[in-house]
């Protein structure tokens, strides 16, 4: 290890202490480890000092987050989440999932601004109902990508995710003086996938077809059936879960 390295080591780790510190002081629940979450300083102003860097609005003025139809995240507030490092509890933090960035935004007290905590596949959030986990999985063109999933059903079978996104899609200028300008957006995006055993997950496209390619031909039928007599839509969450539950079942 050369000696900017073993420096950069140093600074992390005496980091790490005084935010052990800082926690403790301010009532937030820790157990900080040398091997826990590093905080980024990732902000949405950064998030939107790249759009206006990539991007310019209709009219070529930069983007402003004024002009953007719609939301970075699901939800915008923070609420007080878990992190688990392995399977260990490790703190409480006041969090939010920013579906634009895929990125765990988290503010060390109230008072602090909102800061990325560096992607782990250690690390696992619990924010409301939501479970995140950093997983590698299959995107639409057959490529392994990393990113959040929220954790549906874990199982040695089959375990289920939902990937929740927001796109950024540019706006448009008027086609004539009679059309409004179509303004920047946030597009919001729901994708499940499943996971056979061990493998990565995979795109669970909304058809019986693709869904049949996860499971053994023997227990076509009975799946079937069960979707049949439960009107299982394969877009709705609530039906997916009962429909993986089932399939978990199956001997």
């Amino acid at each position: 290890m050369n000696t900017n390295n073993i420096l950069s080591f140093l600074l992390l780790f005496n980091g790490f202490l005084s935010l052990n510190q800082s926690f403790s002081q301010e009532g937030y629940s820790s157990t900080l480890s040398s091997v826990g979450p590093i905080w980024n300083n990732t902000t949405m102003t950064a998030h939107m000092n790249e759009l206006t860097n990539r991007f310019r609005n209709w009219n070529g003025k930069p983007i402003k987050l004024s002009d953007i139809r719609g939301s970075m995240y699901f939800d915008e507030d923070f609420i007080m989440g878990k992190v688990y490092l392995g399977d260990q509890y490790y703190g409480s933090y006041l969090m939010r999932y920013n579906a634009y960035a895929d990125e765990m935004e988290a503010k060390k007290t109230e008072k602090h601004e909102a800061e990325a905590i560096s992607k782990s596949t250690r690390l696992t959030f619990e924010i409301g109902n939501e479970k995140y986990v950093l997983k590698s999985f299959v995107d639409n063109e057959k490529n392994f990508v990393e990113g959040y999933l929220s954790e549906l059903i874990s199982n040695d079978k089959y375990s289920l995710y939902h990937k929740k996104t927001k796109n950024f899609k540019e706006g448009k200028k008027p086609e004539t003086s009679y059309h409004e300008p179509v303004p920047p957006q946030f597009l919001t995006s729901n994708t499940y996938y499943i996971a056979v055993g061990e493998k990565n997950p995979q795109r669970l496209k909304n058809s019986k077809k693709a869904l049949m390619e996860f499971i053994p031909k023997e227990n076509h039928g009975q799946v079937k059936k069960f979707i049949k007599e439960n009107n299982v839509s394969l877009k709705e969450k609530e039906h997916l879960i009962k429909l993986i539950d089932y399939v978990n079942s199956i001997n």
